[in-house]
């Protein structure tokens, strides 16, 4: 069972620190700016504005109203687990009513794991949103770059031009300090251009990270939502090997014919060694990393 825990702190990594409290937080979130109406703004207004965003997708890509109710039926099965572990542990006989429950136990573990694997559609259509608005912020990034060099471009070719106008000479004096003071002006944007550029490079590497780890992370989920449907085929088929043992003692009425549970617990540990199996091999990817 140590390898359940392990899945289930995975899981709950997935949705990064303290993202079950977020739900709510990540719905008041919905009234964040549109990327594509931050045209208009200045490059700092912006920057803001599309760095809020962009950390209210993440976030709201984190803390998905579902992730409690996949965690607390983890939580449950681990616990059932444990408990049929108990039940048949040390037995060296076992009654038709034992049987029965164990099965029982065993059938509601796979029904669970069949309902929460069933959580998936809607996580990822609430996710897909999420990543198409920071996919938008991608393309407002890319225009605002392209401007602004576009514009560093224009500035640099009309500073170019004065010194050649400057050079030529036979200026009247008012029209040669106005030239140098729009030369000088130029240099005050040029300035200011170039220190945004740089703000909004660092921001696209960090929003090219952001968007890569997410398609990871989406890639994980659905490896982690396979494992759920996985989980409960392999519980599946405990629960009919059970019936089938049961089925067997009945029909035959040979109480010696099944005297302990010996084959019924191999029948067991071996669909519980495939499930390990498959959680060990999704575990290690489920986590997006802190501080991206």
């Amino acid at each position: 069972m140590r390898a359940w825990s392990h899945l289930v702190r995975g899981a709950a990594a997935l949705m990064l620190a303290g993202a079950l409290g977020l739900t709510a937080a990540a719905r008041a979130d919905d009234a964040r700016p549109d990327p594509r109406a931050t045209e208009s703004l200045p490059h700092d207004e912006a920057l803001k504005a599309l760095g809020g965003s962009l950390g209210a997708s993440v976030k709201a890509t984190q803390s998905d109203p579902s992730i409690p109710d996949i965690l607390n039926a983890l939580d449950r099965n681990i616990a059932a687990a444990k408990h049929i572990r108990e039940m048949v542990s040390g037995q060296q006989r076992v009654t038709d009513e034992q049987i029965a429950e164990v099965s029982r136990q065993v059938a509601d573990i796979a029904k669970s794991f069949r309902q929460i694997a069933d959580l998936a559609p809607g996580v990822f259509q609430r996710r897909k949103q999420e990543l198409a608005n920071i996919d938008a912020i991608g393309e407002e990034i890319g225009f605002r770059l392209a401007d602004a060099s576009d514009r560093l471009n224009d500035l640099h070719r009309n500073n170019d031009q004065i010194q050649k106008t400057l050079k030529e000479g036979n200026l009247p004096r008012t029209d040669i300090e106005k030239l140098r003071l729009t030369q000088a002006a130029n240099d005050a944007e040029i300035h200011s251009l170039e220190a945004a550029v740089a703000a909004w490079n660092y921001f696209a590497e960090r929003h090219n990270d952001v968007a890569s780890k997410l398609t990871d992370q989406s890639a994980d989920l659905d490896v982690f939502f396979h494992a759920l449907r996985e989980n409960a085929r392999v519980y599946d088929a405990a629960a009919r090997t059970l019936n089938m043992a049961n089925s067997v003692k009945l029909a035959l009425r040979d109480l010696d014919s099944i005297q302990n549970l010996e084959a019924v617990q191999n029948q067991l540990v071996q669909s519980w060694g495939d499930l390990m199996k498959i959680v060990d091999q999704v575990n290690a990817g489920l986590i997006l990393k802190p501080g991206m």
